[in-house]
């Protein structure tokens, strides 16, 4: 199978991507845990070789005769045609012929899954173990880890689970540990500024009353 080409800055920020995409195939790590290897096979796009989302089948007249069926996702598929000037991604030929396959949709969106969330919150947590991380990055895991979310369904239902139901917070909105810090940091000049300036004002009052008494010993 070939597969899609990915920029290096595209893997960096892999880990810190959602695994559910309304528009982009699904990962098969993910899917893999809840559904037997041979059927995600059928339903595996030929550019990522992750599981398909928004299935479209190439049929292409040069490739009209060979026995394999090239499902691709439809995201995979608008992407690659425009970085390749619209040549087929299977013999780079011009006029890539393409169309909807319902029953691979139809397959695709009643794969069984646990909720994605709690997929990458486990993800994130063992990538975390596996790294020399600070204490205050540990102690930040643990109250995240307490957190979990038991839900398992069809994919198709799986926005509206995430859009209503679903008690955990998407990773976008995880504020990272090193932000947190400098935000500990901001807080305590902070609080050290208002101490200062309650101190000033302290020091002006007393200040204010010493010559009021010296005024008030010159009238006398």
């Amino acid at each position: 199978m070939m597969l899609l080409n990915v920029e290096s800055e595209e893997k960096k920020s892999e880990n810190q991507k959602e695994t559910f995409s309304l528009s982009g195939c699904f990962p098969k790590e993910w899917v893999s845990l809840t559904n037997e290897p041979e059927r995600l096979e059928t339903l595996t796009c030929c550019l990522c070789n992750q599981i398909v989302n928004n299935g479209m089948e190439l049929c292409c007249d040069e490739h009209e005769n060979v026995d394999q069926v090239y499902l691709i996702g439809e995201e995979c598929l608008q992407k690659y045609l425009k970085q390749n000037n619209g040549k087929c991604p299977i013999e780079q030929h011009d006029h890539c012929k393409f169309s909807q396959s319902r029953i691979v949709r139809k397959f695709a969106s009643e794969l069984l899954v646990i909720c994605p969330r709690q997929f990458d919150l486990k993800k994130r947590q063992l990538n975390e173990e596996m790294k020399s991380r600070e204490e205050e990055e540990e102690n930040d895991t643990e109250l995240i880890s307490k957190s979990n979310c038991n839900f398992k369904g069809k994919i198709k239902d799986m926005k509206d689970h995430l859009d209503r139901s679903c008690n955990l917070i998407p990773i976008k909105q995880i504020i990272p540990s090193e932000i947190v810090n400098e935000l500990n940091v901001m807080n305590k000049q902070i609080q050290d500024l208002q101490s200062q300036i309650k101190i000033m004002k302290e020091n002006d009052n007393k200040k204010n009353k010493q010559i009021e008494q010296i005024n008030v010993n010159n009238f006398i």
